[in-house]
């Protein structure tokens, strides 16, 4: 009894830290405030800031839940979609952070073309999760 108590404490706390870690790292990397700003926005960043906090939530417990969406098609596109806009924009707002862009150019001493990079970087993270999550054997349930 007394190790079981102890396991579900460690796990519980692993798992707190972590979580903290995720919210630490997105907060300090500025993707809410710089997101905002882009779309003149500012007057929303409560409520960006709790629903990112709700999503953490909704996530960690659809770890311990069957959630189930309806099967209708549109719901589950949308919910990709969101995903999608999810992750890229914390790639994008990580790689300003860490200046990989001006170090990269730099290097291969671009100078035209960096939309259409841009661009490229972003269809080919789309083609590969739509391989990922449509071709039989990449993704199991």
């Amino acid at each position: 009894m007394m190790r079981s108590a102890a396991l579900i404490f460690f796990a519980f706390s692993s798992g707190v830290l972590v979580s903290a870690g995720v919210f630490a790292f997105i907060a300090a990397i500025g993707i809410v405030p710089r997101m905002a700003n882009r779309t003149k926005t500012q007057r929303f960043i409560p409520l960006y800031e709790d629903v990112i906090t709700l999503g953490g939530l909704f996530g960690t417990t659809a770890m311990f839940i069957d959630y189930r969406l309806p099967p209708v098609p549109f719901l589950a596109s949308a919910f990709a979609l969101l995903t999608g806009v999810f992750v890229g924009v914390l790639a994008v707002a990580l790689a300003e952070v860490l200046n990989v862009m001006p170090v990269m150019l730099r290097r291969s001493r671009l100078t035209q073309g960096l939309p259409w990079l841009l661009l490229a970087f972003a269809l080919g993270k789309m083609a590969g999760s739509l391989v990922y999550f449509l071709v039989d054997g990449f993704y199991v349930i």
